[in-house]
């Protein structure tokens, strides 16, 4: 009888450190980054709009969608490949979901085109980032 006791022990216990890291892994990146709301191109009407966060790096910026098991990149955009191709508000079914005060930025690089829905501090944070150092473009090699 001692052995089923045992056993549902070690049960609970797996139980417990599961629950545990499932939790800290869908928590951890919340608080380091921006977030938004992105959508991958070409998306059908209002459709494909996902919760996530920007993790800005030195030359490069993530996107990690929110509520997955695992924690990883779903989008790397690199500073210098980074091209605004359009911004507006939220129109139609769009409003239902977010702010009025929200910006949706067309941006496209390394071969992936998003729209980001972006809250005002979070869009001048991505155009301070982008405008923060001279892209490589401008510099002749050699110099």
């Amino acid at each position: 009888m001692w052995w089923i006791i045992v056993a549902v022990s070690i049960v609970l216990l797996v139980l417990a450190a599961a629950l545990i890291f499932l939790y800290m892994s869908m928590t951890a990146l919340r608080n380091k980054g921006t977030g938004v709301v992105l959508r991958f191109l070409p998306a059908d009407g209002d459709h494909g709009w996902r919760h996530g966060i920007l993790v800005y790096d030195e030359d490069s910026v993530a996107f990690y969608m929110l509520r997955k098991l695992v924690n990883k990149r779903t989008a790397v955009f690199e500073r210098d490949e980074i091209d605004i191709k359009a911004r507006r508000s939220p129109r139609d079914r769009e409003r239902e979901m977010m702010d009025d005060t929200v910006r949706i930025v067309h941006l496209s690089g390394g071969g992936v085109n998003v729209e980001m829905a972006l809250e005002p501090s979070a869009h001048a944070a991505l155009l301070s980032w982008l405008e923060s150092r001279p892209s490589k473009r401008l510099y002749s090699p050699g110099l």
